[in-house]
């Protein structure tokens, strides 16, 4: 650091510090350094898939802990062992324990007998209030977007330029927006769809930007739910939708992977590349959603869970499962790249298996394309609170 005025010394002296100072870049990484050597000597074993996870096995005791930055939440088997823990940590930081959690991060957290239901009812509340202007003049929206209107740069697909807008305006409620995807998987199409503008906004993105907040706020009780498994296992559900974008004419894929009933990881994304068919989409769809299904594989075994059989992958084209399933070569598959291929690797190997699933019952579905009113909340509620999986 520069050395502070009066001290004597040249102008181009700098002094070394012995000790990080809030706010620098380093901090975050000297604390998480720290963190990680007192919770090794505590005897708890970091995840080899997310460093954000520990995991703490001795006799009877099972516990696990999740650091986000410098919040920690504990789930143990034990009492006795979270009272010694909090002690422990209270000799070497300024530690508080908060008893049961129900909050945390922006989200409330509530457990109901087996259930536990996360929401983030404050946070919406708190960035409509936020954007109140915006919201004034919008009416109670029943659906995050409209099928119809289809965003592409200068505003409305085949309709003449939209003005421009305040692209800070727009960058902070897509961002806002972008938050709230954590526990509603149900906007995060639109979402998704409205941060491809965060540059050179129009009034038309911005109009969309606002009937998802609406939407949020006019659904706001709305909760991811976490059920009592006695069947541990994941299961993935991937579909993708066929050049989705008008601008690029690239395809949007989209999956959700539960472990028992509970929804624990989902994605809406463009593809990287533009896709030549409808089965090439699902292909490379199948694939990313096999690589996410892979590491929380892998992070299950790291804490005791580890996967004996296959994932099941839900899709429900045709051509996508024969090409994951049968090592061909054809002008409909030879040009892509070989990393596309991943997925028929994992099938070959026994990590996962692809199995078809009707098309009505593919609640992916909501995470490739805006959808009407009636599909959309007949996904919704397969998506949120599934019913009970059949073995």
């Amino acid at each position: 650091m520069k050395a502070p005025v009066g001290g004597g010394e040249s102008p181009d002296c700098v002094w070394r510090l012995k000790k990080s100072l809030y706010g620098l870049r380093q901090a975050p990484r000297l604390f998480n350094a720290k963190l990680n050597s007192v919770l090794v000597s505590l005897g708890w074993r970091q995840s080899k898939h997310d460093p954000c996870l520990y995991v703490y096995r001795k006799k009877n005791v099972f516990s696990l802990l999740v650091a986000v930055v410098d919040d920690l939440l504990l789930a143990t088997s034990d009492l006795f062992h979270a009272k010694s823990f909090e002690k422990n940590m209270g000799l070497v930081f300024d530690f508080k324990s908060l008893g049961e959690p129900t909050y945390m991060i922006g989200m409330h957290l509530v457990r109901s007998g087996p259930q536990l239901r996360i929401s983030q009812r404050q946070y919406i509340l708190e960035i409509a209030k936020r954007h109140s202007t915006l919201l004034a003049d919008s009416s109670p929206a029943s659906t995050p977007a409209i099928p119809s209107v289809k965003l592409v740069k200068t505003g409305l697909n085949k309709l003449p330029p939209s003005p421009s807008v305040d692209s800070k305006l727009y960058r902070a409620v897509v961002g806002a927006l972008m938050y709230a995807v954590i526990t509603r998987p149900d906007i995060a199409t639109p979402v998704s769809i409205s941060a491809r503008f965060l540059s050179s906004p129009t009034q038309a993105h911005l109009d969309q930007a606002v009937r998802i907040l609406s939407y949020l706020v006019h659904t706001v009780d709305l909760s991811l739910t976490f059920f009592e498994t006695s069947s541990p296992c994941l299961r993935t559900f991937v579909d993708a939708s066929w050049a989705a974008d008008h601008d690029t004419r690239r395809s949007r894929f989209g999956y959700g992977i539960y472990f028992g009933r509970a929804l624990v990881s989902w994605k809406s994304k463009l593809h990287a590349c533009v896709c030549l068919s409808t089965a090439e989409a699902e292909y490379i769809g199948a694939t990313e959603a096999t690589k996410e299904t892979m590491w929380l594989r892998f992070l299950l075994a790291d804490i005791g869970l580890k996967q004996l059989q296959p994932t099941t992958l839900f899709e429900d084209n045709a051509a996508c499962l024969r090409m994951a399933a049968n090592k061909l070569v054809s002008a409909r598959n030879k040009h892509l790249e070989l990393k596309m291929h991943y997925v028929r690797e994992r099938v070959s190997a026994g990590d996962v298996r692809l199995e078809y699933i009707s098309t009505h019952l593919q609640r992916a579905d909501i995470l490739t394309k805006n959808l009407p009113r009636p599909a959309f909340e007949r996904f919704r509620e397969l998506l949120l609170q599934p019913p009970v999986f059949a073995d």
